[in-house]
């Protein structure tokens, strides 16, 4: 990287940092609001609140990346741009891809340690961020990979969850009068095919009656759940607390077991998408400030800016939802608003050349 790509980067990551730490007030604040309608159930406290949030950061920073990417771009060379800079690197013979080339590798490294954090990091603060939630709920305890929940005379212990999504080493305890203990079922794995219904696998069942033990072996049993959709909410990872790994894996498990799975794959692709998006949404800020470098003002560059990423977040949510409700292949119609955007961008900067 040369002086002038460290240069054109600095100033990216100057505007990077004030639009970023401005969003995150803000939407850290609007979720600290719904958290914080929360205290008082359990034993969630304020300060339990505050700890989701600050769980959640990293989750809400990725989220806010490409528009913070948008709105950097357009800041950042849109400071060269009032200085004279820009005109004098144009005026020098530089081509608009030769300002991007910093840029482009800025964002190379951004999406790398994206991705990274993606995979290791947000599953572990997500997981953490749910037992923090799981105080909210009345008879149900969670605990590093263990959960425990009851409802009336029935108590069910899961051992940890697979993918993020795949209960496993489980028990399932009825109790009958004077708080015996009626019947046992233990089960390697738990495919959740909707909120009430569990197929279990591998399944131990026993009965215990007055002095003796039936015991029984099934390779599966379908079982009625209990728990509540909170209680599910804490136990069963969000989809977008999952990795890449763990989406992809969690997709090939299901296959074949009746579990619809297409949320899952929309959101892989959705994640894969990313790296695109950034670079789109990085060079997109190119060609508003190089067309508009004599006539228009910071403040006319910073609406475009931000109308062009908050139409990319509607587009890219609204094709989300599109490829679940009418079965859309989820790799295109994931791939598509970042494609588009990258297009665009790439004819933006060509015509500006």
């Amino acid at each position: 990287m040369t002086l002038i790509d460290r240069y054109i980067a600095i100033n990216f990551l100057k505007a990077a940092a004030v639009v970023l730490v401005l969003l995150l007030v803000l939407f850290s604040f609007l979720a600290l609001t719904d958290e914080l309608d929360d205290v008082g159930q359990g034993s969630f406290t304020t300060v339990d609140a505050i700890a989701v949030v600050i769980l959640t950061l990293p989750t809400r920073i990725i989220d806010l990346l490409p528009v913070t990417a948008l709105l950097a771009s357009v800041l950042g060379l849109g400071a060269l741009a009032n200085h004279g800079e820009l005109l004098a690197l144009r005026a020098a013979g530089m081509s608009p891809w030769r300002i991007a080339r910093g840029l482009l590798l800025l964002m190379t490294v951004v999406v790398v340690t994206t991705m990274v954090a993606r995979a290791t990091l947000i599953p572990q603060v997500e997981r953490q961020a749910q037992e923090y939630r799981s105080k909210t709920l009345p008879q149900t305890a969670l605990g590093g990979a263990e959960f425990w929940s009851r409802h009336e005379n029935r108590f069910i212990r899961v051992g940890g969850v697979d993918f993020g999504r795949i209960p496993r080493d489980i028990e399932i305890y009825e109790l009958g009068v004077r708080g015996r203990l009626q019947r046992l079922l233990q089960a390697h794995k738990a495919d959740i095919v909707d909120d009430r219904k569990w197929l279990l696998h591998d399944v131990e069942e026993r009965v215990l009656g007055e002095d003796s033990v039936q015991h029984k072996r099934m390779a599966t049993l379908s079982w009625q759940s209990f728990l509540t959709p909170e209680q599910m909410a804490t136990l069963i990872a969000p989809a977008h607390a999952l990795s890449v790994f763990d989406l992809y894996a969690y997709i090939h498990e299901m296959e074949g077991s009746g579990v619809d799975t297409r949320q899952y794959q929309a959101m892989l692709w959705q994640q894969l998408s990313l790296p695109t998006a950034l670079f789109a949404m990085t060079l997109l800020g190119l060609p508003f400030v190089l067309a508009s470098m004599n006539s228009r003002t910071p403040g006319f560059r910073v609406l475009l800016g931000g109308v062009a990423g908050i139409g990319f977040y509607l587009f890219d949510q609204i094709t989300s939802h599109l490829s679940t409700l009418l079965d859309l292949p989820p790799a295109p119609t994931a791939l598509a608003p970042s494609a588009v955007l990258l297009l665009l961008a790439v004819i933006g900067i060509s015509r500006t050349a």
